[in-house]
């Protein structure tokens, strides 16, 4: 019965750890104050990091980890400086590669990080999560779709918009092919938060979870945060083709097997602004994402998915 329960737990744990993708606490140290930062990061598992202290150099934004007390955890800064530089922001963490196969990133795909917008921080537009099926740049007639923060959020009538506070963020999604007939023209490939209009406060951590389904004749995108602290999800958006009023996005035949690479951010304009991230994860199904035990936000991770326990995460 015992050497029999043991295989049932050998099975769920493959079968489970089959689901994710890629993961990454960051608790190693990758420095600031360097000129060869790709290298703690590829050892994570990133394919490359493109930053102003990388081997790159120059590109308007730093990538390190920075151990923040109060969560006795290290996390990711994404230190992004378009103001202080002149111009927009070249830089990101990039995961696969135009080599790799379709798929790398799934067509069907789950993401969950932890994110914290720092004192002083301000928005504009930031690309985010950027996929694309070839090398960048992504020809933007062809693209799935590509996750920003930005400071302003439609309201779902007309042009009508509503702004963040001072260093407050919403989520926007664009794809080449997403059409909402009941917005403007110009704002037809923007889906925007149509659930709640919640934002993302500055000094404020933010459990995130995010769905994108472009594996089929239409795409669905969902998004959902829970500030540190509070036990229940805020879904925000949720825009599913064919089934979400005025809203039609259809995926041709040909792109619907994923991406072949991710990069996170790539490209922030107009202000400076400093984000953290932790525990990011990328997963075909929603019940491999780690669950947290209380509304602390303290990390209670499956043994037998992460093979590991942490405890007083953000």
């Amino acid at each position: 019965m015992i050497m029999r329960l043991v295989f049932l737990a050998m099975l769920v744990a493959q079968a489970s750890y089959a689901a994710v993708i890629f993961e990454d606490d960051f608790e190693y140290v990758a420095n600031r104050n360097v000129t060869d930062v790709q290298i703690p990061f590829e050892a994570a598992g990133w394919t490359d990091a493109k930053a102003t202290n990388s081997d790159y150099g120059g590109s308007g934004g730093y990538l390190y980890t920075l151990d923040n007390t109060p969560l006795n955890s290290k996390v990711l800064v994404m230190e992004s400086l378009p103001t202080t530089v002149g111009g927009q922001t070249s830089y990101h963490l990039q995961y696969g590669d135009s080599t790799e196969p379709e798929g790398t990133i799934p067509a069907n795909v789950w993401f969950q990080f932890w994110t914290y917008a720092t004192p002083g921080s301000q928005f504009e537009r930031q690309k985010f999560l950027y996929p694309c099926h070839q090398a960048y740049n992504c020809p933007t007639e062809t693209y799935l779709w590509i996750l920003y923060f930005q400071e302003s959020d439609l309201t779902g009538v007309g042009d009508e918009v509503v702004t963040a506070a001072t260093g407050g963020r919403f989520f926007r999604l664009q794809s080449a092919y997403s059409n909402y007939s009941g917005g403007e023209t110009w704002n037809a490939a923007k889906l925007f938060q149509n659930v709640s209009h919640t934002e993302m406060a500055v000094s404020t951590w933010y459990l995130v979870k995010l769905h994108i389904d472009t594996s089929g004749a239409q795409g669905t995108y969902e998004v959902w945060i829970r500030a540190r602290g509070t036990p229940t999800w805020t879904k925000l958006a949720e825009w599913i083709g064919g089934t979400t009023p005025n809203f039609d996005w259809p995926i041709p035949a040909n792109q619907r097997n994923g991406n072949r690479v991710l990069a996170i951010p790539t490209t922030v304009d107009t202000y400076d602004s400093t984000t953290y991230m932790d525990d990011f994860v990328m997963a075909t199904t929603e019940e491999d994402l780690p669950t947290y035990g209380d509304a602390t936000g303290d990390r209670n991770f499956s043994p037998v998915l992460n093979l590991r326990v942490a405890q007083g995460e953000p």
